[in-house]
């Protein structure tokens, strides 16, 4: 069998990043002191490439380089090719040394309080070099965050067009009436729970202070009071947690959350978990990436400690919530 020849001599990834820089600077003389070399040696690399292609890629004029149809197109993939190159040196060198580099991720405010200085304190003490970013959001927003490539990965309830994304389930949470202790009529058990629930009914009767109807959370309390053929007293909206709990512990209003928003405020006695009944209000949490997306070994180290440390919160705060190996069991 005879040795394959190729038509035409193999591009070297050194003259691809010497047209680039032609390219991007508009001068041999500022492409040559870019890329620290001479301009007669630039000038004749150009010259090769263009004798190799057989077609004029840069036409010099007064004014420096001005590129034609084809050298456009080749300076275009040249930026893709040398890109890929870079990200591909980069994954393999994070392969065979410690993780490292830049992970960003978005979190939902309330899951936010579960996971957010455990995680940034994991992190920094087991893996320095990982330089982890975490930014709050509604989960519409972290979705689109997360199409945009400008987060790795996300936490967010509910996912609608599942086709773009890789996903998990964190958790699935019930959603309790949250009130001051000294504003429910029920007694209260020592472990910030009412011993008597509440009926879904009964939420138009209370005055309700929450997000606004634009929130993913609001979408989903009144979709649920929608299906049960009642409503909610909303007596006012905010879009910022801290308030909405400052809020609710001043016996101003109730609120609907999930307890891991307020497993602090429960176990230090100022506010309460009514259970809701007849139904129960449920949602789950998931673990988001574009599927598309590389994922690099430092943003899979971060999303198993995502998991393992909501894992621990829940057990070591006894928080009501169901982890994914436990629904399915």
């Amino acid at each position: 069998m005879g040795t394959y020849e190729r038509a035409n001599p193999a591009l070297s990834l050194k003259q691809l990043s010497y047209f680039l820089a032609l390219a991007e600077h508009g001068t041999i003389s500022a492409a040559a002191n870019a890329l620290n070399m001479a301009q007669p040696s630039l000038s004749e690399n150009i010259a090769k490439l263009e004798k190799q292609f057989g077609l004029k890629l840069a036409i010099r004029g007064v004014r420096g380089i001005q590129m034609t149809e084809a050298g456009t197109a080749l300076a275009d993939r040249s930026r893709a090719i040398l890109k890929s190159v870079d990200d591909l040196v980069e994954e393999v060198r994070q392969l065979s040394e410690d993780p490292r580099g830049p992970v960003s991720i978005g979190l939902p405010p309330s899951l936010s309080i579960l996971l957010s200085v455990p995680l940034l304190e994991t992190i920094h003490n087991e893996y320095p070099d990982i330089r982890l970013h975490i930014a709050e959001a509604m989960s519409g927003d972290i979705l689109d965050w997360i199409n945009a490539d400008r987060i790795d990965v996300g936490c967010v309830y509910e996912v609608s067009d599942t086709a773009p994304y890789s996903y998990e389930p964190l958790l699935t949470e019930e959603l309790f009436l949250i009130t001051a202790p000294d504003n429910w009529d029920g007694p209260v058990g020592p472990d910030g729970v009412a011993l008597e629930p509440v009926s879904a009914a009964r939420l138009a009767e209370l005055p309700l202070v929450l997000t606004s109807p634009t929130h993913g959370a609001r979408k989903l309390q009144e979709k649920f009071v929608r299906s049960i053929g009642t409503r909610l007293n909303v007596v006012a909206e905010i879009d910022s947690l801290p308030h909405i709990v400052e809020m609710v512990s001043r016996a101003s209003a109730y609120t609907l959350l999930s307890h891991g928003a307020v497993f602090n405020q429960v176990a230090a006695g100022t506010l309460a978990l009514v259970p809701i009944e007849e139904p129960t209000i449920r949602r789950t949490a998931y673990i988001v990436r574009r599927r598309a997306r590389p994922v690099s070994r430092s943003s899979s180290i971060v999303e198993g400690h995502i998991s393992s440390i909501v894992r621990e919160m829940v057990q070591r705060y006894h928080i009501r919530a169901v982890l994914p190996d436990a629904a399915a069991a």
